[in-house]
């Protein structure tokens, strides 16, 4: 098995990690592999901002918890299935652990990018910029498999997190970026815990020829 076989077969989503801090050359090492990242005509549009003082993590938990509310109150409105309110705390609850993480990440895109489809819709040759968010989401997934797998590489572990994303719609707000819109969250350091393997499609299940 080739080290890029291994890497990717022994990753897992990490939750639990010890109190130490990660060196500060580690990091930067998984940021430059995460800049390498093939991005829209070289764009580079991908921004990590590393959140690492007390007051930014603890207005993110706060407006965390008020949007968690807000959703049991909308979920008590709608009169639907019980299991949406379950779902919701259980995401809430799978969340919380990225404040206490020893390195946790807010990563986004700039929001000035001017691309092909953008272009195009300022042209008004088509109805809408229906490429832009969709390029920047994938730039984005290209650019965190880089930093993920150099972190794997060096004994870290990492966990992306979305779902906050959808308690905390104002994160840029609350964060004071004005100029990147924020994809998603992420944490990282050394496991503090190891957790089962999971099982993956097969190649048949994703893959086809037409």
């Amino acid at each position: 098995m080739s080290l890029l076989d291994e890497l990717l077969s022994k990753r897992r989503s990490i939750r639990k990690y010890k109190a130490d801090i990660p060196p500060a050359e580690w990091i930067e090492k998984m940021i430059q592999c995460a800049a390498k990242a093939p991005s829209p005509s070289n764009s580079q549009p991908v921004r990590f901002i590393r959140i690492d003082s007390d007051k930014p993590r603890d207005s993110l938990s706060r407006a965390m918890a008020d949007g968690h509310q807000k959703l049991l109150c909308a979920w008590e409105k709608s009169r639907s299935p019980k299991r949406l309110r379950n779902r919701i705390n259980a995401y809430r609850r799978f969340s919380e652990f990225m404040f206490t993480a020893p390195v946790l990440f807010a990563v986004g895109t700039i929001v000035d990018f001017d691309g092909f489809s953008k272009k195009l819709f300022e042209a008004k040759l088509i109805e809408q910029d229906s490429r832009g968010d969709i390029d920047m989401d994938i730039t984005t997934g290209l650019a965190l498999k880089g930093f993920i797998l150099k972190g794997e590489e060096l004994g870290m572990g990492s966990c992306i997190l979305t779902a906050p994303l959808v308690f905390i719609p104002n994160a840029e707000e609350i964060l004071e970026i004005k100029e990147i819109r924020i994809k998603c969250f992420i944490t990282t350091g050394f496991p503090d815990e190891i957790p089962p393997p999971i099982d993956k499609k097969k190649t048949a299940e994703i893959y086809r020829k037409i």
